[in-house]
Protein backbone atom coordinates (compact mmCIF):
# COMPACT_ATOMS: atom_id res chain seq x y z
CA UNK A 1 0.00 0.00 0.00
CA UNK A 2 1.52 3.76 -1.01
CA UNK A 3 2.31 5.37 1.93
CA UNK A 4 -0.41 8.35 1.29
CA UNK A 5 -3.14 6.37 2.02
CA UNK A 6 -1.48 4.42 4.94
CA UNK A 7 -1.21 8.51 6.90
CA UNK A 8 -5.09 8.63 6.64
CA UNK A 9 -5.80 8.67 10.42
CA UNK A 10 -8.35 6.10 11.77
CA UNK A 11 -12.01 7.43 11.83
CA UNK A 12 -11.11 10.81 10.25
CA UNK A 13 -14.58 11.89 8.30
CA UNK A 14 -15.25 11.56 4.69
CA UNK A 15 -17.91 14.01 3.19
CA UNK A 16 -18.77 15.07 -0.16
CA UNK A 17 -17.95 18.34 -2.18
CA UNK A 18 -21.16 19.88 -0.50
CA UNK A 19 -20.05 18.69 2.94
CA UNK A 20 -22.38 15.66 3.64
CA UNK A 21 -20.32 13.24 5.71
CA UNK A 22 -20.65 9.87 3.92
CA UNK A 23 -18.61 7.91 6.29
CA UNK A 24 -15.23 7.37 8.01
CA UNK A 25 -11.58 6.49 6.27
CA UNK A 26 -9.73 4.23 8.21
CA UNK A 27 -5.73 3.91 8.20
CA UNK A 28 -5.54 0.93 5.48
CA UNK A 29 -7.54 3.40 3.27
CA UNK A 30 -10.93 1.98 3.38
CA UNK A 31 -13.67 4.25 3.71
CA UNK A 32 -16.68 2.72 5.28
CA UNK A 33 -20.36 4.26 5.65
CA UNK A 34 -21.95 4.86 8.75
CA UNK A 35 -23.65 1.57 8.93
CA UNK A 36 -20.00 -0.29 8.07
CA UNK A 37 -20.67 -0.86 4.60
CA UNK A 38 -16.83 -0.10 2.65
CA UNK A 39 -17.92 2.05 0.01
CA UNK A 40 -14.68 3.40 -1.47
CA UNK A 41 -11.17 4.17 -0.60
CA UNK A 42 -8.65 6.96 -0.38
CA UNK A 43 -7.11 7.60 -3.39
CA UNK A 44 -3.29 6.41 -3.10
CA UNK A 45 -2.30 9.30 -5.14
CA UNK A 46 -3.82 11.50 -3.39
CA UNK A 47 -4.36 11.14 -0.02
CA UNK A 48 -7.40 12.86 0.94
CA UNK A 49 -9.36 12.16 -2.11
CA UNK A 50 -12.04 9.69 -1.65
CA UNK A 51 -12.83 7.33 -4.91
CA UNK A 52 -15.90 4.70 -5.51
CA UNK A 53 -15.22 1.39 -6.95
CA UNK A 54 -14.77 2.39 -10.06
CA UNK A 55 -12.10 5.12 -9.36
CA UNK A 56 -14.58 7.97 -9.33
CA UNK A 57 -14.46 10.58 -7.09
CA UNK A 58 -16.76 10.61 -4.41
CA UNK A 59 -15.64 13.15 -1.86
CA UNK A 60 -12.76 13.97 0.73
CA UNK A 61 -11.01 13.12 3.49
CA UNK A 62 -11.41 15.85 6.65
CA UNK A 63 -9.21 15.69 9.06
CA UNK A 64 -8.91 16.89 12.94
CA UNK A 65 -11.96 19.26 13.75
CA UNK A 66 -13.23 19.51 10.42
Amino acid sequence: MPASASAVVTGAFVVDDSGVRLGTAGEDGEVRDFAGVHIGSVDPDRADVVVDFAGIRIGHVVHGNG
